[in-house]
């Protein structure tokens, strides 16, 4: 018998007393809880209080030493020796092109001299370029001769002519020996900036110890994800830096530190030329604090707590005695009616508590019910013979309902995959075009500059033939959630698969053997031919994978009975599929392959693409017995297109026109600007629109070029104010978001749209295609006049 059966059958009285006993356990447990919530509460407000103060006087202590510093650096800058100094330098330079190491070493002298009489540990001086020309140092502190300092801002400031000469600004130098707080201020001489000087005091293990005292709390000083110095020892560790680091907050607060609680609050002392920020923590330990003031509570709350449990169980034992012998004799007279199956006379309650008179009274109601109510179950008894036949019905009707709606929610959930991984993949697009757009244009514009014999003009080809396809990808992707792009032709589908069938034969492999069948004549469908070859490529590849032991892949096209379609089917012999794997096949990332060789998008493609051109896609497969899909296409009345061969390079379109390109990418906007400039059109740039606008005051231009979907304000919103200022201008839009991304603008049908990613050579034709349509217009309107 379990300990816990045997809890449940032990007596009232026992029960009570362990009641009592838990029940004053945890009433002291709560208060105890409650109390060391409050101290930790408590000592985490006088910690805050206490490091937030400190903070503010750390802050007026540092920033009094960054104005001496910026002090003593300016009068250092101002003597007359170091300027003169650095004027013949920078002459004997200029003169003779070398650096005269004399001059050099009489700079350090004065350098040296200067530094005995600050507060500081470095003091270094640059030429007008940044780049270290003398120094002098204490304590271990120096910098690399010849190294240059531009990346930090403080230089870059000093040394700028247009800077104003009597200002300097202060930064943090990292250097091969730690971590220098420097103050840099310009060297001037007869309005010539000559250089710039930096003079720095060491961030090390003594600084830090001096903040430690001022703030009587653990100090930690980190730059660059490390512990720089430390007041503790035990917190120099790397994790501590990543966590407080981590911690961006610039006011005191609680942060957990190699598993305890600490109350911090940080200092920022500057940025170092890496970009590195060096910060003072100052820390306070909540955890040590809070157990040293709860330990002796917990001490007393033990000692006191297990007496007040014993009280409260003994009381609960004397209670229950004197409280459930009236209920023992009741129990017995109800036991006496229970085995003779109903009351035995009447039970005597005048001399026992309330409580057992008012049991006794329901006990005698509850037998007077229960005369009643069997006679009632006989009578209802029947009727619910006849209701049970009513409910079964309804019960497989229920069943019926059931299944049907199962059904219907797969296929909901099918859809919202769909539509999630479509809202995703629509997303990338526009970036991921931008992308695309650079590398291939650029290859493009190389391509057309070498010789197309040469090795480099091959290289230059496969670079072209990588960005299409990256842009494939970024086509599948849209596909298989209908919000691609499509660019349909009236084509012959069996057309289509005879002049793919040469790389499927390749890519299947010797092993399988490739039938094609196609019915004459073959009605043609409007479908976008690289996206049907994307189709079968992806339909093949998976049959390959099904017939690793050899067999037969057919294709065969032919019309519907009803001739408003064409069908292609792709059959094959292997291994087939079970009704579960078939029932999810055109899930998004669904596979049965192995990981690393399959990515599950195949078939989501396929039914995308096949979706978006109008058609359907069907499939018939079992285990062993070969797999068959079925394609239908819409049934087009035209006749087929022929693709037209690109111009080569010097074919393209030239103008002269002036052309203004609003683009938010700045890697597009210099492709875009550079084709069109090369094709002898004169070209501004803008980065949004209102620098267009700003343009638009000054020049009038003849084409607008804008992106539609931009920061603040869009393409067509410019568009709008543009055209009220000069109304003559023709519009091009560009983007490289899908459709349902760009349909909340609401674009002109007729309007002008060059999709990412675009080729130079389809930039250049676009250009030149709107403006001399607008010029045949204007000479058809002359005419008429």
């Amino acid at each position: 018998m379990s300990v816990l059966t045997r809890i449940r059958r032990s007596s009232l009285s026992l029960k009570l007393a362990a009641l009592g006993a838990a029940v004053t356990a945890a009433v002291l447990g709560l208060a105890l809880f409650a109390l060391s919530r409050e101290v930790r509460t408590n000592t985490r407000v006088v910690f805050t209080e206490q490091l937030a103060r400190n903070q503010r006087t750390i802050q007026q202590l540092q920033a009094r030493d960054a104005r001496q510093l910026l002090f003593a650096a300016s009068v250092i800058a101002d003597a007359s020796q170091i300027r003169a100094d650095m004027n013949t330098y920078q002459y004997e330079r200029n003169a003779a092109g070398t650096d005269r190491r004399q001059l050099v070493n009489m700079l350090e002298d004065e350098l040296r001299n200067d530094l005995r009489n600050v507060d500081a540990d470095l003091l270094v001086a640059t030429d007008d370029s940044g780049r270290v020309l003398a120094q002098a140092g204490r304590r271990g502190a120096s910098v690399p001769y010849h190294a240059s300092l531009l990346s930090l801002a403080a230089v870059r400031h000093a040394i700028d002519p247009t800077a104003p000469a009597d200002t300097g600004a202060v930064a943090v130098l990292r250097t091969d020996s730690g971590y220098v707080e420097s103050a840099v201020y310009p060297l001037v001489q007869n309005g010539f900036t000559l250089g710039a000087l930096v003079l720095g005091r060491r961030l090390d293990a003594s600084f830090v110890a001096s903040e430690s005292a001022t703030a009587s709390a653990a100090v930690v000083l980190t730059a660059n994800g490390g512990v720089v110095a430390a007041s503790d020892s035990a917190l120099a560790k790397p994790a501590i830096a990543s966590a407080l680091d981590a911690h961006r907050a610039e006011s005191s607060s609680t942060v957990t530190l190699d598993g305890a609680d600490y109350v911090v609050a940080p200092v920022t002392l500057g940025e170092t030329q890496d970009h590195g920020v060096v910060r003072l923590w100052m820390l306070q330990s909540l955890s040590q604090r809070v157990a040293a003031l709860t330990q002796p509570l917990r001490r007393d709350f033990l000692v006191y707590g297990a007496l007040a449990v014993l009280l409260a169980a003994f009381g609960a034992v004397f209670v229950a005695g004197t409280v459930l012998r009236p209920f023992k004799r009741f129990v017995g007279y109800m036991r006496s009616g229970a085995a003779a199956e109903e009351r035995q006379g009447r039970f005597d309650a005048s001399n026992v508590a309330r409580e057992v008179r008012s049991l006794n009274d329901s006990f005698n109601q509850v037998m007077d019910s229960l005369a009643l109510r069997r006679r009632e179950l006989e009578e209802r008894g029947a009727e619910l013979v006849a209701a049970n036949v009513v409910l079964t019905d309804e019960i497989s009707e229920r069943v019926r309902v059931e299944q049907a709606l199962r059904e219907s929610q797969a296929q909901l959930r099918q859809s919202q995959k769909l539509e999630a991984i479509g809202t995703l993949a629509g997303g990338i697009a526009h970036d991921f075009n931008n992308l695309i757009t650079v590398i291939s244009g650029y290859t493009q514009l190389a391509l057309m500059r070498t010789n197309r014999t040469s090795p480099e003009a091959e290289d230059l080809r496969q670079v072209i033939e990588a960005s299409d396809r990256a842009a494939n990808l970024t086509h599948q992707l849209l596909a298989f959630s209908r919000k691609q792009v499509l660019q349909p032709t009236v084509l012959d589908l069996s057309d289509v698969v005879k002049g793919i069938a040469p790389m499927l034969r390749r890519i299947i492999g010797d092993h399988i053997v490739l039938e094609i069948t196609a019915q004459e004549p073959l009605a043609r469908v409007r479908a976008d031919r690289g996206q049907l070859e994307q189709v079968l490529l992806n339909l093949a590849v998976n049959a390959r994978d099904a017939m690793s032991g050899g067999g037969t892949l057919r294709l065969g096209t032919r019309n519907s009975p009803d001739n408003r379609a064409v069908l292609l089917q792709v059959c094959d012999t292997g291994a087939g599929m079970s009704t579960d794997v078939k029932e999810r096949i055109f899930e998004p990332f669904f596979t049965t392959k192995e990981p690393g060789k399959g990515t599950g998008l195949g078939l989501s493609t396929v039914y995308g693409i096949i979706n978006q051109s109008g058609g359907t896609v069907a499939v018939e497969s079992e285990l062993d017995r070969g797999t068959t899909f079925t394609i239908a296409l819409p049934a087009a009345e035209a006749v087929a297109t022929s693709d037209v061969a690109s111009m080569e390079e010097e074919d393209l379109p030239r103008g002269v026109e002036t052309i203004l390109i609003v683009e938010d990418a700045e890697d597009v906007r210099i492709l875009a600007r550079r084709t069109l400039e090369e094709r002898g059109y004169t070209v501004l740039v803008a980065r949004n629109a209102n620098e267009a606008l700003e343009i638009a005051v000054a020049r009038r231009i003849d084409l607008l070029l804008t992106d539609i979907v931009m920061p603040h304000t869009s393409g067509p919103q410019l568009v709008t104010k543009y055209l009220a200022m000069h109304p003559a201008t023709i519009v091009i839009y560009m983007s490289g978001y899908a459709d349902d991304a760009l349909s909340q603008y609401e674009l002109d049908p007729s309007t002008v749209f060059l999709r990412k990613p675009f080729t130079p050579s389809g930039l250049a034709r676009t250009v030149r295609a709107a403006l001399d349509a607008r010029r045949v217009s204007a000479d058809v309107g002359t005419a008429a006049d």
